[in-house]
């Protein structure tokens, strides 16, 4: 594959995550300010929301470390899995962990070449 391939794809990947960070930040903004119940978040709600947290912080690390990120947000998603499966009944939130192991294939593909060209 060849440079400008390895940066379009680097540049791809970071407009999804980024599309994905502030897309969850809209919708955790608009649960949060249109809520209008009085209840008190359940402790499983809280370790959901912070799981996914976790993941975000992982896709926006990935831009500048795309392995370490990568692997962040991968994890979370499979957090995210364990603790609530009715996570998986969404095909959209696929996307998510997608990007997660694209940016890992990115790195791995980008490690190889750097490596033969050395």
């Amino acid at each position: 594959m060849k440079t400008k391939s390895y940066k379009e794809l680097r540049w791809i990947l970071r407009g999804l995550s980024g599309l994905l960070i502030v897309f969850f930040l809209f919708m955790f903004i608009g649960e949060s300010l249109g809520s209008s119940s009085s209840e008190p978040m359940s402790a499983n709600s809280i370790l959901q929301l912070s799981i996914m947290g976790m993941g975000l912080i992982g896709l926006g690390l990935a831009w500048k470390w795309e392995l370490t990120g990568g692997i962040i947000a991968l994890a979370a998603y499979v957090g995210l899995a364990i603790i609530n499966p009715d996570t998986l009944h969404f095909p959209a939130l696929f996307i998510y962990p997608a990007t997660a192991i694209l940016f890992i294939v990115l790195w791995a593909i980008s490690r190889n070449t750097t490596v033969k060209n050395k």
